[in-house]
């Protein structure tokens, strides 16, 4: 191709020593030495330690001159090539369609933001990569020098998110399916998200469990307002029993968490007939301790085969987006609830933060553990979260220093990021770090209209949901006793299929139950060697006990 019709782009000549070498020159700069345009690459690869599973970002690769030395030091890494500037992108393609190590890199368009974030997570989700490595192979990233950048921290984002969450899945992923195994029909007795849309013209308003609800609680509006009716109040899990406490009605709760902790969030609730907002994966037993109506919904804690299946069979509760925080779900919840979008959302408790010596609002269960704890050596002041190696100090709303965590303040992140732009959406509070949303006015807690909402009750149930369901557990059962068959006894099972070979046998049946291994230290990709398998053999039973109980009626029990 010929590159001296762009009056930008020029290839030259080089003094290199008889080395029949070209240097670019692109908007009247030298991308590489005029002298010796390979020895400045060659010489940072050969410097430069690069372990297995590392994803190699060669920014602006133009003439992929170290290209040969990088891919025979690179072993079990990615190259990924990157070029902002589109000239450059046009030579990059056509010196690497002539070279034999062009099947080892990919060269990707750097502005092209959504293809790389497909790209990458693609890259990662198989667990191959565990770090990433930018190389510059010239001079071009200087053109766009923030897209480079950007692209980096996005990489170096996705790949620490990973295995961040796959640090959460081999602690809580057994968990995590197990409670959809039991919940599974239960929801589908029950209600969906869904079921809920629109249910409500009057005001919501969000709880939270941060320190900012007491403020929003001393307001004698607000509670004159919510004594009367005026507001539906939604609140998360952690917030109820300080909410109960003050003697609000509570509309409604979010709940997400798994573990038995949470049922001291509860306390107080039993028998109150709160209506409960269930994620698949939540406690089993909340519901009946509520007592009131149940509607579910499905936040994907991880990317599986599972779950498609089981949507696939229309017995799985409406999917929504991973927020990671059960702060942010209520959010997209209250959004679903309201009528429309002129139904005003209010915010509080959202804080994200907290001040030193107190991490939530009066009456949580973090607050009163605190006072059941307190004694001579132990205040009741919590002073290890303000100063822990996570903890920083930040600027709150109202200007006041205050102190967050990366945690956190990813959560209000993505909070402000999730929902900007979504009308009607108010902070109503006046401390925590700030959000991407409008602040209430002064008088937001002050409403005479009327307002209506129709009643949890007459939302109608779906039988064709539960003959659903119960299939699914059939057919599952199913298939999980032909898996510990094979699995057991090899080519002696009564289940062989001699038309293919035992190990696709097999695999064809884990595909798409990746719940059987995915809270495995190296679960995040279906192995078939022995010790994976002998593993996955030993967590069948276990979900074959769940499916028994489920299909002979049992409840979870209850202790609170």
């Amino acid at each position: 191709m010929d590159f001296t019709s762009n009056e930008s782009l020029r290839l030259l000549e080089t003094a290199s020593g008889g080395l029949s070498l070209k240097t670019v020159e692109y908007k009247g700069r030298l991308l590489y030495s005029k002298y010796n345009p390979s020895r400045a690459v060659v010489s940072l690869i050969q410097k430069t330690q690069i372990l297995p599973g590392t994803l190699v970002l060669v920014n602006s690769p133009c003439l992929f001159y170290g290209l040969a030395e990088l891919a025979e030091k690179a072993h079990g890494c990615r190259i990924l090539a990157l070029e902002a500037e589109k000239p450059l992108l046009t030579l990059a393609e056509t010196v690497l369609s002539n070279l034999p190590e062009k099947d080892s890199v990919h060269l990707h368009d750097a502005t092209d933001f959504p293809g790389l974030d497909a790209l990458l997570r693609d890259y990662v989700k198989n667990g191959s990569i565990r770090r990433v490595l930018p190389l510059d192979f010239s001079a071009g990233p200087a053109f766009a020098p923030k897209v480079y950048q950007r692209i980096f921290e996005a990489a170096a984002e996705i790949t620490g998110s990973f295995w961040k969450n796959r640090i959460t899945i081999v602690k809580m992923g057994r968990l995590f399916t197990k409670n959809i195994f039991t919940n599974l029909l239960e929801s589908a007795k029950a209600n969906y998200l869904s079921d809920a849309k629109g249910i409500t013209d009057k005001p919501i308003v969000v709880f939270g469990a941060g320190e900012s609800i007491d403020e929003t609680c001393s307001n004698k509006d607000f509670f004159t307002a919510a004594q009367q009716g005026k507001f539906f109040i939604l609140a998360v899990d952690a917030a109820l029993a300080s909410l109960l406490d003050r003697g609000l009605h509570v509309d409604a709760v979010v709940g997400m968490e798994s573990q038995f902790a949470i049922q001291k969030a509860y306390l107080g609730a039993r028998g109150s007939g709160i209506t409960y907002f269930a994620d698949l994966c939540s406690r089993p037993q909340i519901p009946r301790i509520l007592s009131g109506q149940v509607f579910w919904y499905t936040s994907a804690f991880s990317d599986t085969a599972f779950i498609p299946e089981i949507q696939n069979q229309h017995c799985l509760p409406d999917l929504i987006p991973p927020l990671g925080s059960v702060g942010l779900t209520a959010v997209y919840i209250a959004l679903v609830l309201r009528k429309n979008q002129s139904v005003p959302v209010y915010l509080t408790g959202l804080d994200f933060s907290y001040s030193i010596g107190k991490t939530h609002a009066k009456g949580t269960p973090a607050h009163k553990g605190r006072l059941i704890e307190t004694k001579r050596l132990l205040p009741v002041e919590n002073y290890d979260a303000a100063y822990s190696p996570a903890a920083f100090k930040a600027t709150g709303k109202n200007g006041k220093e205050i102190v967050s965590t990366k945690i956190l303040s990813t959560y209000a992140r993505t909070l402000s990021e999730q929902f900007f732009g979504v009308k009607s959406l108010f902070d109503a509070s006046n401390s925590g770090l700030p959000l991407a949303f409008e602040k209430a006015p002064e008088n937001w807690a002050v409403f005479s209209e009327k307002s209506t909402w129709k009643d949890f009750r007459n939302v109608p149930l779906h039988p064709e949901r539960i003959d659903a369901a119960e299939k699914w557990y059939e057919n599952e059962q199913e298939s999980l006793k032909r898996l510990r068959s094979l699995l057991s006894e090899g080519d002696s099972s009564q289940y062989r299929n001699q038309d293919t070979t035992l190990e696709e046998q097999v695999k064809n049946l884990l595909s798409t139950r990746d719940y059987l291994f995915l809270h495995f230290p190296d679960g995040y990709a279906l192995s078939m060697e022995e010790n994976f398998l002998k593993r996955v053999r030993a967590e069948i039973d276990v979900f074959l006990k769940i499916i028994s109980k489920k299909k002979a009626g049992n409840h979870p029990t209850v202790s609170l």
